[in-house]
């Protein structure tokens, strides 16, 4: 069987389901497995880097997007290679890289014993990284006021119920943003520096265009909160271009923004900063199995 594959799990992530009876029938018998048990904040990237420095080539990680998040960032720039086994709310990577949001399938992509892999870009804002993207604005208050309890009731719909429930009520922040040198001012209620534009809702993402691994970030300015915004959203996936004048939308390798008023600036449903601050590409800094 060999070494037994690390699974990193956070018992408190996602909805109640039985969560080892799927990974065990996913794993299968020819696969020897362990877990890792995570019970509460940094445990996850503890584990990580522990296990890294055991010279272990493969961790799994069963959990939603913030341990996601925290694996990811003690992975970064080694050749460890994350699989990832979805088990929260928005599963907004999963989805972003096409890993089956089913368990058993993920963790057979994950016991593979020679997987597709790809390495793709992270954020850095101070001494944070992430995969997804830093919110300013709307997605912060979102990320941040959704309920826990909420959440394992109505998985990712929670959000769009408290999304729904800040329309029209946002005023518009002035927004100052410096890409790659070239200041560019714009108005909105909320400001995206997104690596991936994934929402983990039904597939949805903010903007088209936006990919893992292209060495960029992108700056996404939402103008309006309302129901002809997400319209536009959702007209604008289907379509796969952007549409209207409700997105506005940037590429760079680093990006400054500042907001009048000032904003916390989130990192899933963490504050890590507050602007004006400093967001630059790490590029191809983690390796991921998908499939092939």
């Amino acid at each position: 069987m060999g070494t037994a594959l690390p699974v990193i799990i956070n018992p408190a992530a996602g909805p109640e389901r039985p969560v080892l009876h799927a990974l065990n029938r996913g794993f299968g018998r020819d696969i020897d497995w362990r877990l890792l048990i995570t019970r509460g904040p940094g445990d996850a990237a503890r584990f990580a880097r522990e296990l890294t420095a055991q010279g272990v080539r493969k961790i799994a990680v069963c959990g939603g997007d913030g341990t996601v998040k925290e694996v990811a960032a003690a992975l970064a720039g080694t050749p460890v290679a994350l699989a990832i086994l979805p088990g929260g709310t928005g599963n907004a990577l999963a989805t972003e890289l096409r890993i089956p949001l089913d368990l058993a399938q993920a963790a057979r992509l994950a016991a593979e014993l020679a997987p597709h892999k790809r390495t793709i870009d992270l954020g850095r804002i101070g001494d944070h990284v992430f995969v997804l993207r830093a919110s300013l604005g709307l997605e912060t208050l979102v990320l941040t006021n959704t309920p826990r309890d909420l959440k394992n009731e109505l998985g990712g719909l929670a959000y769009s119920l408290t999304a729904l429930n800040q329309l029209g009520q946002l005023p518009p922040t002035r927004y100052t943003l410096t890409i790659d040198g070239v200041p560019i001012e714009a108005s909105g209620v909320q400001c995206t520096l997104a690596n991936s534009a994934q929402m983990g809702v039904s597939g949805l993402s903010l903007a088209q265009g936006v990919s893992v691994d292209d060495g960029l970030l992108d700056v996404i300015v939402v103008t309006t909160a309302d129901l002809t915004a997400l319209a536009d959203i959702a007209a604008s996936n289907f379509l796969g271009q952007d549409l209207g004048s409700d997105i506005l939308h940037w590429q760079g390798r680093e990006i400054r923004v500042d907001a009048d008023p000032a904003q916390d600036i989130a990192l899933g449903g963490d504050i890590v900063a507050r602007t004006p601050a400093t967001i630059t590409v790490w590029p191809r800094a983690l390796t991921v199995i998908v499939p092939d």
